[in-house]
């Protein structure tokens, strides 16, 4: 036995020896390619894996071209005066008519093909096609990334239907006294067609696996990733508009009380006063109608067209290399939730929640009574006070959960850790602006209070801690008995669930009607920085708590802990080891 033993140890050491040394020899060596034939192979137009990669970067040329098209096209006051309002329109109903046609092709031809199939069947009985076979499409593989988690799903399920209100009021609004122009009921029409069916797509059949050679789905995909970025940046720029607007009404009032309203407000682009619209204003009349609801749908709907751009890109880069062998996985019908180990940090987090609450209603009472300094005070010192909170659970959740166990990067991952940087990078630039912006108040002797810095400082700290937080949590298990019973950390990761759900709250809020950190009159470059960064600081948080929902659901999960035993090396083991 113990002469078996060594032999097989011997053999082991023997063959990694020989492998190093290989392995070493391979830089000085020919490479083998060189002797093998390759006059069989097919020319690149008849290989697959080519075709693949031509079809892949045809469609990342094109997607590029179309955005950086429509991003001119947005920013240039060519485009954007009254005189082009025709061209403009033709362009925006160009863009949704390309993608409600494809979502048109993808349910028909690729979701739900039995409607095709019938038609092909019925067609071979009557003797109109021979051969059915090469004409019948195959059912769908759903064993992609999609939209990842469930919560984000249903946060995408929130933001799309509020776009869609936005858009479909302004659908109605045509009508509204001075009649549009057709061209802007079907763009607007156009707009919520393409908004409800990508909203379906991605709650529903985001987990599709598309076939390499389907060029259609392809083109189509990237197509949809170029609208909604144009999508995301165009409302953008409106809400820019907006906001500068109404600081520039606020500051003019200000500076000037015996002017008229009427007179202060009919200098701006946005003119919030008028009951009447002109057939070819290019406003949108639902934010003039609708007053301070406007801004959470444009909110929204930003985030919506962020979310479903990085979605469709997932879906195109995750193509189905063997279709056919692919295993279709089942849709879940029922969740179930380990709720032991929380009541602790949910009842901390609602005390946090309450605090927040009080502080918006203070700030709206402090606001009609003129004390709008008071106000923005309120707000610096309570965003201080919870991201000190928040910042000290990360680090405590830090230290709980360094006995968990590590282990590799799960499918279906991707999409969050993406969202999670592009949040960050939101983050950051509203942080950075607002610090800069302090910093220029100093040097031009304007009053400012001091605690913009330290509470710009620690939001970005505390973003930054938290966002390595996640990453690294979302690798960790509970693979040993005694951690599956103790779950460490997880106390800590509810209370920063229920935090990051209601500085979400917060941050819509604090977009929308505080002025805390930034002046009254900011310069224009500035107020589109920040009304870029805005809504993705509110994504952030929400993006945030969905990806702590997911460590809260997986990381303390009974049933994982048979994908990986703890054992202890055993002697064959830790000899081969060691050799």
């Amino acid at each position: 036995m113990i002469m078996k033993f060594k032999q097989r140890v011997t053999v082991t050491f023997s063959e990694s020896l020989k492998s190093k040394v290989s392995t070493a020899s391979t830089s000085y060596s020919i490479s083998t390619d060189d002797y093998i034939s390759h006059d069989n192979e097919p020319q690149w137009t008849r290989n697959s894996t080519a075709k693949s990669f031509c079809i892949n970067m045809l469609c990342s040329i094109y997607a590029l071209i179309l955005t950086m098209v429509a991003f001119v096209i947005e920013i240039s006051p060519t485009w954007r005066s009254e005189d082009m309002w025709l061209p403009y329109s033709i362009f925006c109903v160009l863009m949704y008519a390309v993608a409600v046609s494809y979502f048109i092709y993808l349910y028909l031809f690729v979701i739900y093909p039995n409607i095709i199939n019938s038609c092909i069947y019925l067609l071979f009985r009557k003797g109109w096609l021979v051969d059915p076979g090469k004409w019948l499409r195959d059912e769908p593989v759903f064993n992609g990334e999609g939209a990842g988690t469930m919560y984000l799903r249903v946060g995408t399920l929130f933001f799309g239907s509020m776009g869609s209100v936005l858009w479909g009021t302004e659908v109605l609004l045509c009508f509204f006294e001075n009649q549009r122009h057709g061209i802007y009921v079907v763009k607007y029409t156009l707009a919520v067609v393409f908004t409800y069916m990508q909203m379906h797509f991605i709650f529903s059949n985001s987990k599709i696996s598309l076939k390499r050679s389907n060029i259609i789905a392809k083109f189509g995909l990237m197509h949809c990733v170029a609208v909604n970025l144009w999508t995301w940046l165009s409302i953008c720029l409106i809400k820019s508009s907006i906001k500068h607007a109404k600081k520039e009404i606020k500051y003019a009032e200000e500076e000037a009380k015996n002017a008229t309203k009427t007179e202060v407000f009919t200098k701006w682009s946005y003119d919030f006063t008028m009951d009447e619209f002109g057939p070819h204003d290019k406003q949108l009349r639902a934010i003039i109608k609708l007053g301070s609801n406007s801004e959470l749908l444009l909110t929204c709907l930003v985030e919506f067209s962020l979310i479903a751009a990085v979605i469709c890109f997932i879906i195109w880069k995750n193509d189905d290399p063997s279709p056919g062998e692919s295993p279709t996985k089942k849709k879940k019908r029922s969740f179930r939730f380990d709720c032991s180990g929380t009541s602790t940090g949910i009842f901390l987090g609602i005390v946090v929640h309450i605090i927040s609450t009080v502080v918006i209603g203070m700030h709206g009472i402090l606001t009609k009574s003129h004390k709008t300094n008071a106000a923005d005070l309120l707000v610096g010192y309570t965003d201080f006070l919870m991201f000190l909170v928040t910042l000290l659970a990360c680090v405590l959740a830090f230290f709980q959960m360094r006995k968990l166990q590590y282990r590799l990067h799960a499918h279906g991952e991707v999409i969050d850790d993406i969202l999670l940087i592009v949040g960050l990078a939101g983050e950051c630039v509203y942080s950075c602006t607002g610090m800069d912006l302090y910093l220029n108040d100093r040097l031009t002797k304007q009053t400012v209070t001091w605690i913009t810095i330290p509470a710009f400082v620690l939001r970005i700290t505390e973003v930054l801690v938290q966002t390595v937080f996640i990453l690294f949590a979302s690798r960790m298990r509970c693979y040993t008995y005694l951690n599956r019973e103790k779950q460490p950390g997880k106390q800590v990761i509810t209370f920063l669930l229920v935090c990051n759900i209601n500085l979400f709250i917060y941050h819509t809020f604090e977009t929308m009607g505080s002025n805390f950190g930034f002046p009254l009159k900011l310069p224009d470059n500035y107020s589109v920085m920040l009304s870029i960064a805005s809504p993705i600081v509110v994504f952030y948080r929400f993006h945030s708590s969905a990806c702590l929902a997911e460590i809260w659901k997986h990381t303390y999960s009974q049933k994982h802990h048979h994908e990986q035993l703890i054992h202890e090396p055993t002697t064959e083991n830790t000899v081969v080891k060691k050799l």
